[in-house]
C-alpha cells in the first residue's frame, strides 16, 4: 500500500469539514477525483469508508494508524 502525504489529503478533508461541520468521505472523495488528485490520495480518503469521523484531526489519526498517510 502506498502512502499519501497528510497535507495532500487534508485539503479535501478540511474543505468538506468547513462545508458540512463534519467529515463526509463521499464528498471528499468526489472533490479529490474532480481535482485530479493522485490515486494514493483518493485511496486514503476512500479508506475512511462508512465510519463516522467528526473532525479532520480524527481522520488524520485514523489514516495514520491504518498506514494510509504519513505526516
Amino acid at each position: 500500500m502506498a502512502q499519501a502525504k497528510w497535507e495532500d489529503v487534508s485539503k479535501y478533508i478540511q474543505a468538506v469539514f468547513e462545508m458540512n461541520g463534519r467529515v463526509d468521505r463521499r464528498t471528499a472523495y468526489d472533490m479529490a477525483l474532480n481535482d485530479g488528485a493522485d490515486d494514493d490520495v483518493t485511496d486514503a480518503i476512500d479508506a475512511i469508508g462508512s465510519r463516522i469521523i467528526n473532525t479532520p484531526d480524527e481522520v488524520k489519526a485514523f489514516l495514520i494508524s491504518e498506514g494510509w498517510v504519513v505526516e
